[in-house]
């Protein structure tokens, strides 16, 4: 069984040199249909193909597949061999690839998790999902909403799941505030405001990459692609809505600063609910909480936008006939990378819809290009929301 090709024209021009990329790739699907009609051996273990071994990965994604319950490392690539496979030796991968092709061609590799620069994650996300692998793609999952779209359009043509690497819908006090304010029990979402600050210095051996500083290789934002996508989608969980329009301003996007190190956006959300949330890695000591005032109370999510497991609670503020009552909600605060590995793998065997899965991720950057529009133009900008 092949899948159908589209042409060259139905993709935008993404290949890393600005070609068009090679849509002829056929795969071969595994062995048995799933209720979704995906066709896949049955499997408990997810063997991971890591792409990229930079801080993150290092950090948090390569441990987190060796903590997950039903994972494990196949392989790693990054374009410096010996590179990979210091990395691969630091975490007990099997491979390191000598190439990006032999990491796809690789049978016994299940999922690609896309670790690569901001601006390589649509070409090698889309070669990996037509090569017949699962991907979840690090945020921000494109730098443009038509790179985002090409990546959906591929993966329902390929017949396999794309998941994105927005951690914080797997923290479970965030799933927690969500779900809580979802159900109505508070009343309508009125307004919503996050932050999102990391004052922190990479080790010196284990420094940024270079890319980071690169306006086109993280896509046109500085602390707004590394940590604002994240709230991004954050809030879109929490409120429950679609962002309709953006207004934002930053300490960068001009000539002289094109990427940002603060950023502050507002948002109009459908149904005429409104948001803020503020991005940076300026200032210590900051409050990294997500707070939804409703109707008829008020939901705190205290200490856990935040990129380090382990920590956050819940408070749930209601109005009472004498005054208020404080709900203190327990929710067990794991390392949500780890859950993040499961539950994609989970997804994968069993057929079911990642957490955030692409049109999520579509949506995010939609958002995303508006705020960027907003920065550089310095006026009100609306979403354009359309479907891949």
């Amino acid at each position: 069984m092949t899948s159908p090709t589209r042409t060259a024209r139905e993709y935008p021009t993404i290949g890393s040199h600005g070609a068009p990329l090679d849509m002829s790739c056929r795969f071969i699907p595994s062995s048995y249909p799933t209720e979704h009609g995906m066709m896949r051996r049955m499997i408990e273990n997810i063997r991971w193909a890591l792409l990229g071994t930079g801080r993150h990965p290092e950090m948090r994604i390569a441990p987190a597949m060796t903590a997950a319950s039903n994972a494990s490392l196949r392989g790693v690539w990054t374009r410096d061999r010996d590179r990979a496979a210091a990395f691969a030796g630091r975490h007990g991968a099997e491979i390191a690839y000598r190439s990006l092709d032999e990491a796809l061609a690789d049978v016994a590799v299940d999922a690609v998790f896309v670790a690569t620069p901001n601006n390589l994650h649509a070409e090698h996300t889309i070669r990996a999902l037509l090569a017949g692998k699962h991907v979840l793609v690090e945020k921000p999952m494109a730098v443009s909403a038509v790179e985002a779209r090409a990546m959906v359009a591929a993966a329902r043509e390929a017949d396999r799941i794309l998941g994105v690497g927005y951690h914080m819908r797997h923290h479970a006090v965030l799933a927690e505030a969500a779900r809580i304010v979802l159900s109505g029990e508070v009343g309508e979402p009125i307004y919503a405001t996050a932050s999102f600050v990391l004052h922190s210095f990479a080790p010196p051996s284990m420094p940024n990459s270079p890319w980071k500083s690169d306006p086109a290789a993280m896509g046109g934002g500085g602390a707004l692609m590394g940590m604002g996508v994240h709230v991004v989608d954050l809030l879109r969980t929490l409120i429950g809505r679609e962002i309709r329009a953006v207004t934002a301003m930053s300490d960068g996007q001009r000539d002289e600063r094109p990427l940002d190190r603060l950023a502050q956006v507002c948002f109009e959300f459908d149904g005429g609910v409104e948001a803020h949330f503020v991005c940076s890695g300026r200032y210590p000591f900051a409050r990294n909480d997500a707070v939804i005032y409703c109707a008829s109370g008020r939901v705190l999510a205290k200490d856990s936008v935040d990129m380090n497991p382990g920590h956050g609670s819940l408070e749930v503020m209601t109005p009472t006939s004498d005054g208020h009552a404080v709900r203190f909600v327990e929710a067990p605060v794991a390392n949500h990378f780890t859950v993040e590995i499961e539950a994609f793998g989970n997804a994968v065997a069993s057929g079911q819809r990642f957490r955030a899965d692409g049109t999520d991720g579509l949506r995010a950057v939609e958002a995303t290009d508006a705020i960027i529009a907003s920065l550089w133009q310095a006026k009100r900008m609306e979403v354009e929301r359309r479907d891949a």
